[in-house]
């Protein structure tokens, strides 16, 4: 009679399930996958918010969840939101529940998150789509080996790092300076290629500037590594793209030895760095992945047929406050071509500390106009056999 009775009770409980649970399997699920934040994730999880709010994938009270960096059961999408908060093992964990929860896509910011992904999914005969922003390393990485050449369940945008722009900002401070310092991960490959290339770079000048480099694991190496760089004569201290939690400490150690620093990326000029120079358009790598995404949830592209969007939009910008605590006075080359000039903690230029471009929401036009040019856009990223062929032809003749 027991067991009879837990039997009716359960069926009971299954009828009574609510119908949103029922319906699931009716709407997409979305991972968001973070490996932590910044600036340069914030303005591209802000374009990609804007664009599911205008396409009418998000209401109003669910980007406020959303905002608030909080899971939904939406009306017409789920989104599982998920920051590893820079440490691997949570963002496999945050992974997994993403794969128990059969998320249909998988949108990875930076080019951390983006790998671990891949290859906890890259095995599977039917994956989740992964749509990547704020990447830049999906080729070293092997995700992708070219914008066309890549899975079929892998599309992202990536925002292209020119070393040969960023490098001669070291210049542009100091004609004179003849030797300068460079911090790097071996943990991430992204650093490495990074660092080679400013050697490369600097090494063409005319006279040549001699680059100096170590290497950091964990943030208390940053210790040892600048007091290293400076008995080595390092002028200033430039840092090839990698991601690590000691961004203060490295100011505050370059304000007690007097080096200014070069970040690759402006954003990184308003969290304290000297100079930030590399891409600045994140915002709209971001409204790019958005758009990518809704192709994907409208039915209006095949992701296996879409290219990997690349940009290499490329400016600078400069912290007055930083330079003056290392007591550096900024060229007047550097402050007449900044972007944007912090000061005071503040810009004139409307530019914020959380959103730190210039252009950061969506044009003023109609649904209709915005869906027309939209959609013309990802048309205008479809692979051809010819894309992919002359593709191939290139990697080719680099392996031989």
């Amino acid at each position: 009679m027991i067991k009879k009775t837990l039997l009716w009770l359960a069926l009971i409980s299954l009828l009574a399930a609510p119908a949103s649970f029922a319906q699931d399997d009716d709407k997409p699920t979305i991972a968001w996958l973070k490996w932590g934040d910044s600036s340069n994730v914030a303005l591209a999880e802000k374009a990609i918010l804007d664009m599911l709010q205008v396409y009418g994938f998000i209401n109003e009270d669910e980007r406020a969840l959303l905002d608030e960096e909080r899971s939904i059961e939406g009306e017409r999408i789920n989104v599982i939101y998920g920051d590893s908060l820079f440490d691997r093992m949570e963002a496999n964990a945050i992974i997994d529940e993403a794969l128990d929860k059969d998320a249909d896509v998988f949108i990875t910011f930076t080019t951390q998150m983006t790998q671990i992904a891949y290859y906890a999914i890259h095995e599977f005969i039917d994956p989740p789509k992964l749509i990547f922003t704020v990447t830049s390393g999906p080729y070293i990485t092997g995700v992708a080996q070219s914008s066309c050449l890549k899975p079929d369940f892998v599309i992202g945008t990536v925002p292209v790092t020119n070393y040969e722009d960023i490098v001669p900002l070291l210049r542009m401070q100091n004609p004179d300076m003849k030797v300068a310092g460079a911090i790097w991960s071996p943990q991430q490959r992204a650093s490495e290629v990074g660092v080679a290339r400013i050697k490369a770079i600097a090494a063409a000048f005319d006279p040549p500037l001699s680059i100096v480099d170590e290497t950091i694991i964990v943030t208390p190496d940053l210790y040892q590594a600048v007091d290293n760089l400076y008995d080595r004569g390092a002028e200033a201290i430039i840092i090839p793209i990698f991601t690590f939690q000691g961004f203060s400490l490295l100011l505050s150690l370059t304000y007690d030895y007097g080096l200014p620093v070069v970040f690759s990326a402006p954003p990184n000029a308003y969290r304290g760095g000297t100079i930030g120079g590399g891409f600045f358009g994140l915002y709209k790598q971001g409204v790019i992945a958005g758009n990518m995404l809704i192709g994907h949830l409208n039915g209006d592209i095949d992701i296996a047929d879409t290219a990997i969007y690349e940009s290499d939009d490329f400016a600078f910008a400069v912290n007055l406050d930083a330079a003056d605590l290392q007591d550096v006075e900024i060229s007047q080359a550097l402050l007449d071509g900044a972007a944007y000039i912090v000061e005071n903690g503040e810009t004139d230029q409307g530019v914020t500390r959380q959103y730190p471009e210039v252009e950061i929401s969506l044009p003023d036009m109609s649904l209709e106009e915005r869906r027309a040019a939209d959609q013309e856009f990802l048309a205008s990223l479809e692979c051809t056999p010819e894309m992919i062929a002359e593709q191939q032809a290139e990697l080719d003749a680099r392996s031989e």
